[in-house]
């Protein structure tokens, strides 16, 4: 009798890049190599840029998305939520920011699947947290499908960037 297939979340993990044990020096080492798709950088910078700027701040959690144990993408749980967009209290929320995955890996399932699976990482980050918002370019369709299909829901508020860029604002609960 053959196996039953793997569904996609179940090869996916997330592993956060804030600790000292041999798998997360390996996986940091991993994500820094990671690249965006062309036209990517338009949203959002590399691992290389991140990582750096994320160890540096005690709000923020360096996490790689991991297919099978291979890191395959990038992201970071904030704890600080950008004024004004939060659903509810600001404290019962974190961002998710810089995430990406690997252009050789997109289109497989796997953002859907790294945000579905958001809930254990988060909850290990903040406990206190009951929603995890996100902001993204309302031309960035991959990323906004790829976050709705993940769970997350469209909040009806944006955020105007400093170049006049249009960014949506979604949520999902945490658990």
């Amino acid at each position: 009798m053959a196996a039953a297939p793997l569904r996609i979340h179940e090869r996916i993990g997330l592993l956060r890049l804030d600790g000292a044990a041999p798998d997360v020096a390996e996986a940091r080492a991993a994500v820094l190599r990671l690249r965006l798709a062309p036209g990517q950088r338009a949203f959002t910078a590399d691992a290389a840029a991140n990582l750096p700027r994320a160890d540096a701040d005690p709000g923020r959690t360096p996490f790689a998305v991991l297919r099978r144990g291979v890191p395959v993408g990038f992201g970071i749980i904030d704890r600080r939520v950008t004024p004004g967009i939060a659903t509810g209290d600001p404290g019962d929320a974190v961002m998710l920011r810089a995430f990406y995955v690997a252009p050789e890996w997109q289109g497989q399932g796997i953002g859907r699947a790294a945000c579905m699976a958001l809930g254990p990482l988060v909850g290990g980050i903040a406990p206190e947290a009951r929603e995890v918002l996100v902001t993204a370019a309302e031309s960035n369709h991959a990323a906004l499908r790829a976050y709705r299909a993940g769970g997350f829901a469209p909040t009806g508020r944006q955020v105007v960037t400093a170049d006049a860029a249009v960014q949506l604002v979604l949520r999902r609960p945490v658990g």
